[in-house]
């Protein structure tokens, strides 16, 4: 099961990737960095943490990492667009 959850999330970030090369428009390129950051790094740390070597305090650590991830990633993406755009009038 681990197995399938890492490569699930490496095949969504590998896609993003390259979704991401062949777009020119910075608003495009955003909105390809989200599934990364909300599906595929999810999906990684859920599968390195079923691993069978994994311990408490490696999952904890992976956990939190993709707890970061999650919280962070929308975010940054929304104010690189609103850095992108100008300021609102």
């Amino acid at each position: 099961m681990s197995t399938v959850l890492i490569w699930a999330g490496v095949a969504v970030a590998a896609l993003s990737a390259i979704r991401l090369v062949l777009t020119r428009d910075l608003f495009a390129r955003l909105h390809f960095i989200g599934p990364v950051t909300v599906l595929a790094a999810p999906l990684v740390v859920a599968g390195l943490a079923l691993r069978t070597w994994s311990s408490w305090h490696d999952v904890f650590k992976l956990v939190l990492i993709g707890l970061l991830l999650i919280g962070t990633g929308p975010a940054t993406v929304v104010a690189t667009a609103r850095a992108r755009r100008g300021p609102d009038d």
